[in-house]
């Protein structure tokens, strides 16, 4: 299974926002082999929560569960991926125009898609209207979609808290570190404690 298909099989099905986060993934990737950098345990930070990341994660292999994968939702289609190790990366920005190419009518449908808000016949319409330009951003030139710029590459991984306690509420675990302790000294997980503000 090659990049795209695994972008493909993690995100659930092809579109031109995907397509946009593979190339993204793999110039990155090129710039790396020309570089003479490893791409063993890449960290990549992203600037926008679309579909683009589902393919950062399946090519790149930075996921929020490995602690390599950063969202700074931006809502650019900014990609900074690098090797902490190195403290060498690449910026990778899609170019303004790019995903307008359509029109504006184009991509009120993508955000209504995108949004869960369009009814079926909209979704067609728009899976179909999409194909061109998913195309284009599958074989165009990487200068033709995005600047790239080499960066000093620094990431640190965010400490996860796993030592759990009981919520004195809902008697669920948590992390401790999420744990609030109300003033009559209960101890209660986020959800408990914002409920017993709204009381």
């Amino acid at each position: 299974m090659d990049h795209w298909e695994q972008a493909i099989a993690l995100h659930g099905h092809a579109c031109c926002l995907l397509a946009v986060g593979y190339r993204a993934a793999e110039v990155a990737l090129g710039e790396f082999a020309q570089m003479g950098i490893a791409t063993d345990d890449l960290a990549a930070i992203v600037e926008n929560r679309t579909c683009a990341v589902d393919a950062i994660q399946a090519v790149c292999r930075t996921t929020l569960g490995n602690g390599r994968l950063r969202v700074r939702d931006s809502g650019k289609y900014v990609f900074t991926i690098g090797n902490p190790k190195s403290g060498k990366g690449v910026r990778v920005a899609l170019k303004a125009g790019i995903l307008s190419r359509p029109g504006p009518e184009f991509t009120a449908l993508m955000e209504r898609v995108a949004n869960q808000e369009a009814d079926a016949e909209e979704r067609a319409r728009f899976y179909a209207w999409q194909e061109p330009l998913m195309r284009f951003l599958l074989e165009a030139g990487a200068e033709e979609i995005f600047e790239v710029a080499p960066v000093d590459f620094s990431f640190s991984r965010e400490r996860l808290g796993l030592v759990t306690a009981v919520c004195d509420r809902c008697g669920e675990e948590v992390a401790t570190v999420y744990i609030r302790q109300l003033a009559g000294g209960e101890m209660l997980c986020p959800a408990c404690a914002q409920a017993s503000t709204n009381d």
